[in-house]
């Protein structure tokens, strides 16, 4: 019985793998909370810009109110969408903080590699990333770009 291994032997990181994997789990979630309360945010952006571009020309004294309102929503959508992204960058660099610390804490300890990756694959991980990063960018150019249109800027 000398091959056989203890369960204690067997899984010495147990607690570190579950903590840090309870972290990451947190902070993913947290960057798709953070997509969706854009997104949502933005429809609303979007919406009451499209009233203001589409709607009857007001009255004299409601001209400047209109004026004003199709400059502070763009530019509120806009850094809604910047400081997201900045939200979710971070985000990512943390999480991957998190993964390098797990590594190193458990890189001389063979029973770990039983688990699985605690972050997933490189390539899995550019994939999970391409939507937080990207839709903000995408918010980001479409309301410069209806900025600088707006402005006759471009």
């Amino acid at each position: 019985m000398a091959n056989e291994t203890s369960p204690h032997e067997l899984t010495p990181t147990t607690d570190v793998y579950k903590t840090n994997r309870a972290q990451i789990e947190h902070y993913d979630n947290s960057i798709n909370q953070r997509v969706i309360w854009l997104s949502i945010g933005q429809s609303f952006f979007f919406n009451v810009y499209a009233m203001l571009v589409t709607a009857k020309a007001p009255t004299p004294d409601l001209l400047n109110k209109q004026k004003m309102l199709a400059i502070i929503f763009p530019f509120a959508a806009l850094l809604t969408a910047i400081f997201t992204l900045f939200d979710v960058i971070a985000t990512l660099v943390y999480l991957r903080k998190l993964r390098r610390y797990y590594e190193n804490s458990t890189k001389d300890i063979a029973s770990d590699k039983l688990y699985p990756p605690i972050y997933g694959r490189p390539r899995d991980r550019f994939f999970q990333h391409i939507s937080p990063v990207l839709i903000p960018l995408v918010f980001i150019l479409t309301w410069l770009y209806l900025l600088l249109d707006d402005h006759h800027l471009i």
